[in-house]
């Protein structure tokens, strides 16, 4: 079997962009507002506390767990028109202080007798 991989690798600033367009989905359970910051929290699961001022300038703190940064790293892809397979494996570390979003496939079919 063959495992197709495809890694998105991003520096900490362009998350932070990845996260203010996903602040802006209307249909997003996160904050409305505009996101000043983050902080890495756990690297393994990966967790982050995220610093948002909100509209009426109050400044709010939300804890993302690696499934809501999942979530908004796909949504990035879909508005970026990266190519998401439905089927894939999805996960996100931190690596080297950057952010690596990985998307893997099994491909059974795969053959080697060629």
């Amino acid at each position: 079997m063959a495992i197709e991989v495809r890694r998105i690798i991003l520096e900490q600033h362009e998350f932070q962009a990845v996260l203010n367009v996903f602040a802006k989905m209307e249909e997003s359970d996160f904050p409305e507002g505009f996101v000043v910051g983050f902080e890495i929290r756990n690297e393994n699961p990966l967790q982050i506390f995220v610093d948002i001022q909100s509209p009426d300038g109050a400044q709010v703190g939300v804890e993302l767990a690696e499934d809501f940064i999942v979530e908004a790293l796909i949504n990035f892809c879909i508005q970026t028109k990266i190519p998401v397979s439905r089927k894939s494996k999805k996960s996100v570390r931190l690596s080297d202080g950057k952010i690596s979003f990985d998307m893997s496939l099994i491909n059974p079919s795969f053959s080697t007798n060629i």
